[in-house]
């Protein structure tokens, strides 16, 4: 029996909703009235309504009208509250085919989906696997394999589905974080891990891994798109995946082609490469400069690029001139 208190408080959020969803339709009708009154006026600031209205109102269908579905991308992203696909891609409704799953695991209904919107929407150009910090799947899978435990309860079972799908990426990372992978197996690999450095690398290792699986069953269809990866940072927004092509440790911000087989272990050495540079987890840190003039610096420190490099001393030079040109 759900307590008194809890049905009470489950009630009051469904009422939430419910309102929420009217207020929803209020203001699409509402915006529909504007535009209609903004067409006969020539006044600047009606006519910026009207464009904020239509810009709206047109990927959903004008009241009473059931618009097509015109996705120009199909994401598979996490369930997590705290990752707004929409509104981080700057997308509007009806352009993002959303799938979403604990952990953004490729379960065969994830690619269920994923299918019908390759093979079915001509509007779709490419499929994005999104993975975020602090995933609280990957970190269930990591504490899982550093301290095995049997299910206890149905919750157990059910989650463990997850578990097992992210377990091969927990290894990969695992393997790249060690000091002596050849020499240390089992319980003494697992002792001699960071829990945290372990999840950090697993989350990038595991979007890079879905979005492997991903490439090769969309291979297979009528349809081949492109697919593309990234680790979306709860703490600066944005959007990162590892610089592949000169596998040094760097991290590259915005969507990164999906990994072959043989890059998914190069995945993990370039995360454990980034995290001896980086004591931890830190791209809020380019985030909290902004585009000032120390962005280069920060750049530099973030990605772990050479500060010698001859486009960093002409961008430093660059600085300085103009420094001296405003003086």
């Amino acid at each position: 029996m759900v307590p008194f208190t809890l049905k009470h408080t489950c009630q009051c959020m469904k009422e939430a909703l419910n309102h929420g969803n009217m207020e929803f339709v209020e203001l699409l009708r509402s915006e529909h009235q504007q535009m209609q009154i903004s067409k006969t006026d020539t006044d600047s600031e009606s006519q910026t309504e009207t464009r904020i209205a239509k810009n709206y109102l047109e990927p959903l269908g004008l009241p009473g009208e059931i618009p097509p579905q015109l996705p120009k991308a199909a994401v598979l992203a996490c369930s997590d509250a705290r990752v707004p696909v929409l509104e981080l891609f700057q997308q509007q409704p009806n352009q993002i085919f959303e799938v979403q799953l604990e952990g953004n695991v490729a379960s065969t209904e994830c690619l269920g989906s994923i299918t019908y919107a390759v093979e079915h929407f001509p509007t779709v150009e490419g499929v994005v696997v999104l993975g975020h910090t602090g995933c609280g799947a990957v970190s269930a899978a990591v504490d899982q394999y550093l301290n095995p435990r049997p299910d206890t309860t149905p919750a157990d079972n059910t989650i463990r589905s997850l578990i097992s799908s992210i377990t091969p990426s927990v290894e990969i990372a695992a393997s790249a974080l060690s000091s002596n992978p050849d020499l240390l197996q089992g319980r003494l690999l697992r002792e001699s891990l960071d829990r945290t450095r372990l999840i950090d690398t697993s989350i990038f290792v595991n979007a890079a891994v879905m979005a492997w699986k991903i490439q090769e069953y969309v291979k297979r269809l009528s349809r081949k798109v492109p697919v593309w990866y990234g680790i979306y940072d709860l703490a600066s927004c944005r959007i990162l995946h590892v610089d592949l092509e000169h596998r040094d440790g760097s991290l590259l911000f915005g969507l990164g082609n999906a990994p072959g087989v043989i890059d998914l272990n190069d995945v993990a050495k370039c995360l454990s490469l980034y995290l001896k540079k980086m004591n931890t987890f830190d791209a809020a840190r380019f985030a909290s400069n902004g585009l000032n003039r120390n962005t280069e610096e920060v750049w530099e420190r973030l990605s772990g690029r050479n500060d010698s490099s001859a486009a960093v001393q002409k961008n430093k030079l660059n600085r300085e001139n103009t420094s001296r040109l405003h003086q």
